[in-house]
């Protein structure tokens, strides 16, 4: 009797490690498949592009606040009509099937830059060297104009 106490313990031990390594190997997260592109579908590339599209968009919609830029001012308006302006230019509406699997991907880049860009413009308009007279943006907490 007190071998099958033994083999029932050695047999239970036994099955609770193998389920506490399948359960390890469960509960692993999957890759970020953007952060490792060594194998990676054009769908995966595409919303990957979207993911970092979204990230810049934040920033910016952050910045133009800091700015007290409203999101619907001329201003930003008006950078959006040159922004979709730019895109049409590169990639002309209508029949987007024609750009392949890519297109989305590469809209999302080209987007991408282009706010990267507005953000680059909008960050120097908040820095000021000395004797920088024409210096445009004027911080609205410091400034008693």
């Amino acid at each position: 009797m007190n071998t099958r106490v033994w083999r029932f313990a050695g047999l239970a031990l036994g099955l609770l490690l193998s389920r506490s390594a399948i359960q390890a190997q469960a509960h692993r997260e999957k890759p970020d498949p953007c952060k490792d592109t060594s194998n990676i579908t054009q769908r995966e590339m595409n919303d990957c592009a979207v993911k970092e599209l979204r990230k810049v968009e934040g920033n910016m919609e952050r910045l133009l606040k800091q700015l007290g830029i409203a999101a619907d001012s001329p201003e930003q308006k008006a950078w959006e009509a040159y922004r979709d302006a730019q895109l049409a230019a590169l990639y002309p509406p209508g029949d987007t099937s024609n750009y392949g699997s890519t297109y989305p991907m590469c809209i999302a880049i080209l987007r991408k830059t282009l706010i990267e860009g507005r953000i680059r413009d909008l960050k120097a308009l908040t820095v000021s060297g000395e004797g920088d007279v024409c210096h445009g943006y004027r911080d609205r907490s410091r400034s008693s104009d």
